[in-house]
């Protein structure tokens, strides 16, 4: 067995909504202290001389000494996690949280099945279809979905670097006053990038382009393996997390799952699942993503997001799901609302936990806390 790691990333795609151009930041620590400076090198030459004038004109003499009343020996001591985090600039926030969060997570496994684990248990197993599946089964779906590129164009090109912006307008989420609930989804985001990319290296499966030169993609294909899809397991992630504010913010308590809270079929829930369900349909209409893709993005990132929301809420237990090789005893090919629900499963929040629910043991940090109940204040009550 084999584990794998390193940090992807990936937050290129998270797009904070109307700000997408000040995403993609992620694991760039080396530019902590550059954070929220985007000025060219001749402003800020003209800037810094500014500044040496400015201070020469007002200052009196200084021998070196503190300001008069300030105290070196408490200077922000006892600061909470909490209010660290507030005080850090993008960059070092970005960075903090993410050394909390991918702590908790790791891939390992082979190249046929791997598995995320969560803390020192299974969340995820998935089982890679062999190449003729794709061939024979998915590349004739990928023919049927590019009769809808002249529909689908517009979004196709948007998400291919904004996502979070489809599900802020379901809820209504705007960076004025929802900069934490965005801090939270592009944190998401970047997670999904540290785990997702281990599952593409060692599972390689090729793109449908490498399958037949006809299929001639709308976008650029990525170089990396498409199972599972990326934008697939990003976008169930911000529907289950969003979905999981949605619900805490209305007062429930116990076991948070996906398909429960989407069994209204009005419900924001319902909006959010049905959202990423588009945005991971577009990348098979685009060229570059089986149908199987999504599914498998689907398990992954449902999954994880129940975990984001149960941990994160102070849940004790959340699901854990094993994606199946397709066959006859798992016919599914593609996403539609009646498969969802079936790759998802039933839960029963209030029952004893069954086999199939993996332990949160690791209490949640103050950081991840933090993070989680400001992001829930700002959520608009639906």
């Amino acid at each position: 067995m084999a584990t794998y790691a390193g940090r992807a990333g990936r937050a290129g795609r998270a797009g904070r909504a109307g700000r997408a151009g000040r995403a993609g930041r992620a694991g760039r620590a080396g530019r902590a202290g550059r954070a929220g400076r985007e000025d060219s090198g001749e402003a800020d030459g003209l800037m810094a001389s500014a500044l040496l004038s400015h201070r020469e004109g007002i200052a009196p003499y200084w021998t070196g000494d503190v300001d008069p009343g300030t105290t070196p020996a408490n200077l922000l001591a006892g600061r909470t996690a909490g209010e660290k985090l507030e005080y850090l600039s993008d960059i070092p926030r970005e960075v903090v949280i993410d050394d909390q969060l991918f702590a908790r997570f790791s891939v390992t496994g082979s190249d046929l099945n791997s598995t995320l684990i969560a803390g020192n248990d299974p969340l995820v197993t998935l089982n890679r279809p062999d190449n003729a599946y794709f061939a024979t089964t998915q590349l004739p779906m990928v023919r049927d979905a590019a009769d809808l590129r002249a529909d689908r164009i517009d979004e196709i090109l948007m998400q291919t670097e904004d996502i979070t912006s489809f599900f802020g307008a379901v809820l209504l989420l705007d960076w004025s006053r929802s900069d934490w609930v965005f801090e939270l989804t592009e944190a998401v985001v970047r997670l999904c990038g540290y785990i997702e990319f281990p599952f593409k290296f060692v599972f390689d499966v090729p793109r449908p382009s490498l399958m037949s030169s006809k299929v001639m993609p709308v976008i650029d294909t990525p170089t990396h393996g498409a199972w599972p899809s990326g934008h697939a397991t990003e976008s169930f992630a911000l529907a289950t997390i969003l979905a999981g504010l949605v619900d805490r913010k209305a007062g429930n308590t116990g076991r948070f799952d996906m398909n429960d809270a989407t069994r209204d079929v009005n419900g924001s829930a319902r909006m959010l699942m049905r959202t990423a369900m588009r945005i991971s349909d577009n990348r098979t209409v685009a060229g570059v993503h089986y149908p199987h893709d999504s599914i498998c993005g689907l398990v992954l990132g449902v999954t994880l997001g129940e975990a984001l929301v149960n941990w994160m809420s102070g849940e004790v237990s959340t699901a854990k799901r094993t994606l199946d090789l397709p066959g006859p005893a798992n016919p599914i090919h593609d996403l539609n609302e009646d498969s969802v629900r079936q790759l998802l499963g039933d839960a029963h929040p209030n029952a004893a936990p069954p086999p199939d629910v993996a332990p949160l043991n690791t209490p949640v940090n103050d950081i991840s806390a933090y993070l989680w109940q400001k992001a829930l204040g700002q959520m608009p009550h639906r």
